[in-house]
């Protein structure tokens, strides 16, 4: 086998471990993994403009200039692929009741050596420091954004669902389940006055994208449990639908890192407690 062969081979393989682990992460949405492919295939093309990969065959710079125009197209047909409306046919949860329609989702789980009390009662004592790649991932944003970056160290202490108590923030659930609703108008650049669950399943106002998040254990017996966790987001026009897309699509598998860090914590915190006495 020619070293040309054997280096397009070790590039194969290596883009495909970085898919599976692309999907790891983020529950495996094809929209998204082809917009980081078309990324990667873009940054390889601007690479070969540059200096060609020879080692690789590529003498000509006209070929990394094709790299760079297909990674570009399909980044850019990946974002802005229309987002279809997803209907809960039979609602079995607070999260179907109130948040029955959306377009994008992701979800995760978690099998968990503990009873379901434990395991609810180690989500609600779940901080913000679960999530160890948040500090990291709100820097990136905040580069990207061009935003000034807010300080998290008075984050790491917090239990997430007291941060859900601040007005605008909804809570709901029953014995197994956790959910928090909150919505925001990306036009007008404001919360709404949403004060109640009925209120926030009847807001319909343009520009605005409502989001909500659930946790919900089942008991597997023998003293384990899944804890599974969802996310939801309903944009409430065409426009900022389109936004949206975008920017789920690119958010995506940092958003699967922090919930799969989330669902660690509350793994770790559930198991340390001590089994209740029959």
């Amino acid at each position: 086998m020619s070293f040309k062969a054997v280096a397009w081979t070790l590039l194969a393989a290596m883009a495909f471990a970085a898919v599976l682990l692309f999907n790891y992460w983020a529950a495996y949405q094809p929209l998204s993994t082809l917009a980081y492919s078309g990324i990667v295939l873009a940054l390889g093309g601007l690479a070969n403009l540059v200096l060609p990969f020879r080692f690789l065959g590529v003498r000509k710079r006209a070929v990394g200039a094709l790299i760079l125009a297909g990674g570009v197209a399909l980044t850019f047909a990946a974002l802005s692929w229309p987002a279809s409306m997803i209907r809960v046919a039979q609602p079995r949860t607070r999260l179907d009741d109130f948040m029955p329609e959306y377009q994008f989702s992701e979800r995760h789980s978690a099998r968990i050596h503990a009873r379901p009390e434990q395991v609810m009662e180690a989500t609600r004592q779940s901080t913000f420091g679960d999530m160890k790649s948040l500090g990291t991932l709100l820097k990136i944003r905040a580069a990207v954004a061009r935003a000034p970056l807010r300080d998290t160290g008075d984050l790491q202490d917090k239990r997430v669902l007291d941060a859900f108590s601040s007005p605008g923030n909804l809570v709901g659930g029953s014995e197994r389940e956790i959910a928090m609703f909150w919505a925001w108008n990306a036009r007008a650049n404001r919360r709404p006055e949403v004060r109640t669950l009925q209120e926030f399943a009847d807001y319909r106002e343009q520009g605005a994208v409502k989001m909500a998040l659930d946790f919900n254990v089942e008991d597997e017996g023998g003293g384990w449990s899944t804890l599974s966790t969802e996310t939801r987001v309903l944009a409430l026009d065409d426009a900022t639908r389109r936004g949206m897309g975008r920017y789920w699509r690119l958010i995506l598998p940092g958003s699967g890192l922090l919930r799969l860090q989330w669902l660690e914590g509350i793994r770790k915190r559930a198991e340390s407690m001590p089994n209740p006495q029959p």
